[in-house]
């Protein structure tokens, strides 16, 4: 009893200080975007083409400087942010020519920066260097068997650089050397009607030991092989429980090798463990915060933030799955050794009760009230950190 009396009082004392430095404004638009999921999330974009802007965003991934590559398909070009969604930068528009995109989709990073992007429209795949600077190009002439692209959908990169292409119409995964020159392939052997279609990959990601994990779009399925091909596990049927699937589409793996999968059809992203073993869902369909309309592309940082492109709502979703939502932990940005014993002590007691558990819903709540503030208040941050390390005893006194 004790132990919640306390984190009781911390959480809400840390609310309070901040909401009353924050106009009255701040605090209106902050209750109305309050989440529906149960992860701490932030949202930017809408329809346009302005810069920031997106028309059916689909591919996307994230550097190891936290860069948020967006392949923006309708406006035929990739858009850059910073992990916080600030606008960096564009490059490409629509054509056929070095640089050019017809619908641009799967994006993946190595671990130089280079980005590859799938251009499907134009049968290839296109490398470009961390500015948007063109590299090469390779697909269109590769011969039938040998590394011909003909409908490709997702690419990923492994940490050697071999560039992993999902091709849709031949039912194949396709490998390829850093430079394009085609090393192997696996799934159906093509015919003149493009495969036989048992095995439909659509987007592809890898983990740290070189395993790659390709979604099965109309199987309903997601398919996890070594870096030669050998089947290791498949996983998933058509419905909407816990580890169905309605033709889902974007996968990543984090570096805890947890595995996320945009369930496209049934509007949420859905989390396994590395053998597909299912761990947790979150969203529905609809415009509010954690919800989707129809998402397309996932991607995972180091940090176990996980970015989704929310397609038919025309934006970027974020959410972070490194902290529960602990209204503390989500408005200290740094952490320190404050910060880090709040959380062991949320992380040990609080999640093993009922009760526990119901304060960390309603930590949901406020921490999208908070969370907004402490961004455009200072003040409002430095009073909440020397009010967290003014209790640094009494956290230390309760962990122990």
């Amino acid at each position: 009893m004790k132990n919640r009396v306390f984190t009781i009082a911390v959480c809400l004392f840390a609310y309070f200080s901040i909401a009353f430095a924050g106009g009255q404004d701040d605090r209106d638009a902050a209750r109305n975007s309050q989440q529906s999921s149960t992860h701490i999330g932030i949202r930017w974009g809408e329809e346009g083409s302005e810069d920031g802007q997106f028309k059916g965003p689909s591919g996307i991934a994230v550097d190891a400087a936290g860069k948020l590559y967006v392949a923006d398909t309708g406006n035929d070009r990739i858009q850059v942010f910073n992990k916080r969604g600030r606008f960096i930068t564009a490059w490409g528009s629509a054509g056929k020519d070095e640089g050019n995109f017809g619908s641009p989709g799967g994006v993946a990073v190595d671990v130089e920066g280079n980005v590859y992007v799938v251009d499907p429209e134009n049968f290839r795949i296109q490398k470009f260097d961390t500015d948007g600077m063109y590299l090469a190009a390779w697909g269109p002439d590769n011969a039938l068997g040998a590394g011909f692209i003909r409908e490709p959908v997702g690419v990923a990169v492994d940490a050697a650089g071999n560039v992993y292409v999902a091709d849709a119409w031949q039912s194949l995964i396709l490998k390829y050397d850093a430079s394009g020159n085609f090393m192997s392939a696996w799934g159906d052997t093509p015919d003149e009607n493009g495969g036989m279609f048992s095995f439909r990959p659509t987007c592809l990601a890898i983990d740290a030991d070189g395993n790659v994990f390709a979604t099965d779009y109309y199987n309903n399925r997601v398919h996890k092989f070594d870096a030669t091909g050998a089947l290791i596990a498949t996983w998933g049927v058509k419905g909407s429980g816990p580890g169905e699937f309605s033709y889902p589409s974007g996968i990543a793996v984090d570096a805890s090798e947890n595995v996320f999968v945009a369930d496209t059809f049934n509007h949420r992203i859905q989390q396994f463990d590395a053998a597909g073993n299912f761990i947790s869902e979150w969203g529905s369909e609809g415009s509010g915060n954690g919800s989707f309309n129809l998402p397309f592309g996932v991607a995972a940082d180091s940090s176990g933030t996980i970015y989704v492109a929310d397609t038919f709502n025309h934006r970027i979703q974020q959410f972070d799955l490194s902290d529960s939502p602990c209204i503390v932990s989500s408005i200290f940005g740094e952490t320190d050794l404050y910060t880090d014993k709040m959380r062991d002590f949320r992380d040990r007691f609080l999640a093993q009760s009922a009760p526990g558990r119901r304060l960390i819903n309603l930590y949901v709540i406020t921490s999208s009230v908070a969370e907004p503030l402490i961004e455009k208040s200072p003040l409002a941050k430095k009073a909440a950190r020397i009010m967290l390390k003014s209790l640094a005893a009494g956290i230390d006194l309760v962990i122990r």
